[in-house]
């Protein structure tokens, strides 16, 4: 075979996504930084990468995850997975693999957003199946239903009570967690508004883990759409075997913090900045 024939050859895997290329880039793990929050707050695990370029810790704690998630899966895995900036990242770096029995559940009703459509939870769900070549389930409801009759409809549908099933018995679930500011992505994308935001913290939120908003103890806070939120409860993602929080930015602290204290998750994949203030 001529090198030309090879490179025509090798073009059209490339095209069809049979071959893909990834830079990896090196990652640095600070081990004693991670043992130290893990035991202070009693986690499964604690992943501290280290990493002083702010452009480059976000790709690189998703990089981890994906491979520390990849090696947890097996063809009859059930993983859930929540929204956003950071759950994104992660599903893009993870390899592509073949697990026809995986099944990969939408843990947050969806919405549409035209300029940040990469990180809602449809899309979220249908790149990593692309990825693991599993079976999506997608939580069919809006991330805020209109009114409580609808919700409590919503309730006794047998796709969303399958949903809760299924998250009940996944072996992985990958959440995040947003301070209440106007730069979150929850704000950005339109799912709170600035009323609700300045209600949030007449209400003494400090932002949200896995679409509830919660207090400095990490109780949840109750407000006007508190029970309008269609989502899998934080308290069943909490109980699978590996509950997994991904967080980089040190203005995620005092949410992480709250978080942890209410043990929402028991394992963290974090940056050096963040977790030195957790300490």
């Amino acid at each position: 075979m001529t090198p030309i024939q090879v490179s025509r050859l090798l073009k059209v895997a490339i095209d069809s996504n049979i071959i893909q290329f990834h830079i990896t880039m090196p990652i640095e793990v600070d081990f004693d930084l991670g043992k130290k929050i893990k035991d202070k707050y009693k986690l499964r695990e604690c992943v501290v990468v280290d990493e002083e370029n702010d452009g480059l810790i976000g790709v690189k704690i998703a990089q981890y995850t994906a491979k520390f998630v990849s090696s947890l899966l097996q063809d009859d895995t059930i993983i859930g997975v929540s929204w956003g900036k950071g759950i994104y990242e992660f599903v893009k770096q993870l390899p592509f693999s073949r697990f026809p029995n995986l099944k990969i559940v939408q843990l947050s009703g969806g919405f549409f957003s035209e300029n940040n459509y990469m990180v809602t939870p449809a899309h979220i769900v249908t790149t990593a199946c692309e990825k693991l070549g599993g079976v999506p389930v997608f939580l069919n409801a809006p991330f805020f239903s209109p009114n409580l009759d609808t919700k409590n409809e919503l309730l006794k549908d047998e796709g969303i009570l399958k949903i809760y099933e299924l998250a009940g018995r996944s072996a992985v679930n990958i959440i995040g967690a947003s301070p209440l500011k106007k730069e979150s992505t929850v704000f950005q994308v339109g799912m709170v508004s600035p009323d609700d935001i300045e209600e949030l913290s007449s209400l003494n939120a400090v932002g949200d883990i896995a679409g509830y908003f919660i207090d400095e103890k990490g109780e949840p806070i109750k407000w006007s759409k508190s029970e309008l939120y269609n989502g899998v409860p934080v308290e069943l993602i909490s109980r699978a075997p590996t509950s997994l929080c991904i967080a980089s930015e040190p203005e995620k602290e005092i949410v992480i913090r709250a978080s942890l204290n209410k043990k929402y998750f028991n394992t963290l994949i974090t940056s050096k900045k963040l977790a030195q203030r957790l300490l």
